[in-house]
């Protein structure tokens, strides 16, 4: 399962290039969520390539109202909506992945030293629930009988001297 939202944009100004706009995307895939930025000039040439090997949504059109807030803040609501719209038609396209830099879905992450564990490269894991016991129903059973057979596993693992049987009549 694949869900992709953008959640934000910005503004970007190069030195030596015109502003533009940044949109933030986030893409989940098994649990794991990553964040990568692309700008609308990337988007509308993927959809250019994509729309000659399958049939997509309508694309936002490039022409915003002067880039205000507004218009950028609806292009943005367009763009979430595209995504979503191919996402839900079954079949992911390869090139999807690819443009939302999603590499290896089956495989888990390896990291070389513990040091890589610490380092942000952009990709969280999300919170998975847990159960918690209070009580442990093996440790502590409820009833007042002992329990002889993990009295007896226990002995068997942890005493490591052989236990003589008791003789219940005595022999002179």
């Amino acid at each position: 399962m694949i869900s992709i939202s953008i959640p934000s944009f910005r503004q970007v100004v190069p030195e030596d290039e015109r502003p533009y706009t940044a949109y933030q995307i986030h893409v989940k895939v098994a649990g794991r969520t990553h964040v990568i930025e692309k700008r609308y000039r990337e988007f509308h040439s993927f959809h250019k390539k994509l729309r000659k090997t399958i049939d997509i949504p309508d694309f936002p059109p490039k022409k915003v109202l002067q880039l205000s807030a507004k218009g950028l803040e609806h292009r943005r609501q367009g763009l979430e909506n595209y995504f979503n719209a191919i996402v839900t038609t079954g079949t992911i396209p390869k090139s999807l992945l690819t443009f939302l830099k999603v590499n290896n879905l089956n495989k888990a992450p390896s990291f070389d030293s513990l040091d890589d564990l610490n380092t942000d490269s952009g990709s969280t894991s999300t919170h998975q629930p847990v159960l918690i016991y209070e009580n442990d129903p093996y440790l502590n059973p409820p009833s007042g009988k002992p329990d002889i057979l993990v009295e007896g596993v226990l002995h068997g693992l942890y005493d490591h001297y052989p236990v003589e049987p008791e003789n219940s009549s005595s022999s002179s």
